[in-house]
């Protein structure tokens, strides 16, 4: 088995199978499986295959027993994704992507946070009109284990993992949020796909690496901007220290999450990515 706790803050180990153990009296937390089946729809060619029945595991809402009233209070949770890795067609494994609800009142879209606990992730972020119909920006952001990136307001995801090993993701997010998948169904995924190309190398071997593809079903698409995340310490959100710890030591440190129209200045691409 596999022990996430250095980089997750949480007693929780993953077994050979992918699947979660939580161990030292975290309540165990069923996930909710995505088929590939119902993945069609996502997908850069959606007469491929895949060699697993499920693609990625969402473990929603973990907390241990003494942080729950808090967190709950405070009006977020705490979740796990594990993404096995893998090829459809030639596009590397990854999760159907959406956008998030609207703060009630507001017009703007609740942001979320997401960590590297295992692996190495690309992020394809996309913004958009508020219908969702006209793309306004393209980010992929590379992420090692232990980096934090900080989803800005009104910008969709898909969580890619272009390796040949599993990887595992936590984030926190608004208990009131709504995904909203529409958008993502109606064009075949994201603004651009991260699939698989090989190259010829020196002494004539091949190499196998990723490349971005635009989708074509999108009117109006964006140029691609690759970045990396910042560090963003008056968060407390540093790739030293698992943010589930940080996060429950500061529970106020999260307020942008449930209130994000207080915070739009520092919500941009320019002071979140490098």
């Amino acid at each position: 088995m596999i022990n996430l706790e250095k980089y997750s803050g949480l007693p929780i180990q993953m077994r050979d199978d992918y699947s979660l153990v939580f161990e030292n009296g975290l309540p165990p937390v069923t996930p909710t499986v995505r088929e590939f089946s119902a993945m069609k729809s996502y997908l850069k060619d959606p007469s491929s295959t895949f060699w697993n029945k499920g693609v990625y595991y969402m473990y929603r809402n973990i907390a241990k027993p003494e942080d729950r009233e808090a967190i709950t209070n405070a009006g977020i949770q705490y979740d796990i994704t594990v993404v096995l890795p893998g090829l459809m067609g030639d596009e590397f494994s990854k999760t159907i992507g959406h956008y998030h609800s609207f703060k009630p009142g507001t017009q703007v879209r609740y942001p979320e946070i997401y960590e590297v606990i295992y692996g190495r992730v690309v992020f394809i972020i996309q913004s958009a009109t508020s219908d969702l119909e006209q793309l306004q920006e393209a980010y992929a952001i590379k992420m090692e284990r232990g980096e934090k990136v900080l989803v800005p307001p009104g910008f969709g995801h898909v969580l890619v993992n272009p390796t040949d090993d599993v990887a595992v993701t936590a984030n926190w997010q608004p208990s009131a949020n709504v995904s909203d998948y529409t958008s993502y169904e109606k064009h075949n995924g994201a603004a651009y796909y991260v699939v698989q190309s090989k190259r010829l190398g020196s002494g004539g071997k091949t190499s196998t690496e990723s490349k971005y593809e635009p989708n074509l079903n999108y009117k109006n698409l964006p140029k691609l901007a690759e970045t990396r995340p910042r560090e963003l310490p008056q968060y407390e959100l540093r790739s030293a220290i698992p943010m589930y710890f940080t996060g429950v030591r500061d529970l106020a440190k999260l307020d942008l999450l449930v209130n994000p129209d207080s915070y739009l200045d520092d919500l941009t691409p320019a002071k979140l990515f490098v």
